[in-house]
């Protein structure tokens, strides 16, 4: 289920990269809702309702944040220990969750293509990942649950239902890689 778990980056680099997100200057921006963008349909609807912040440094292979720049030395390292090419990184998105009550967040894929994601947990905090079957209706029924720690990595295929939770208390920050091989 999990093709990679590890710490990939060294500590100077995971102690900036939180430094940078949590300093005041950093610009986050509201998500209506946690999992899907504000114009999308959620599946679900009013059942895993919750919103967050985030910020995009990449979509469809393009640099779209001016604070991209920041985080790019680790996202070379994160690609390298994810054993995914550099060149196949789709999107970048960091989000922030603060405490909500729910259980977990909506079951989803990130891309309906077939995709690599990797998960990089930036602070210390609760708000395990959970990991479901297939089938929609087992969207109450967690195969795996996957606790986050600072400076770790999961890395797993992109098309299994995955869902993130919040903290119970402070924020919970992770920057999620989406790789798609190019296709020429």
């Amino acid at each position: 289920m999990l093709s990679n778990s590890c710490f990939p980056l060294p500590d100077p680099m995971m102690d900036q990269i939180e430094e940078i997100v949590t300093s005041q200057t950093f610009p986050w921006y509201l998500l209506k809702e946690t999992t899907f963008a504000d114009e999308q349909a959620t599946p679900y609807a009013g059942v895993y309702d919750n919103n967050s912040f985030s910020h995009v440094l990449v979509m469809n292979y393009e640099v779209v944040s001016h604070q991209y720049d920041l985080f790019e030395s680790a996202l070379r390292l994160i690609a390298h220990r994810a054993k995914q090419p550099f060149t196949d990184i789709y999107r970048v998105r960091l989000g922030c969750l603060l405490p909500d009550n729910l259980p977990h967040h909506c079951p989803h894929v990130d891309f309906e293509e077939p995709h690599t994601t990797a998960l990089y947990y930036v602070n210390k905090s609760d708000g395990d990942t959970f990991f479901f079957p297939d089938e929609d209706k087992y969207v109450n029924k967690v195969n795996i649950h996957i606790p986050p720690e600072r400076g770790k990595m999961i890395v797993f295929d992109g098309l299994r239902r995955h869902a993130s939770s919040s903290p119970s208390k402070g924020y919970r920050i992770a920057l999620n890689i989406n790789f798609k091989p190019r296709v020429s």
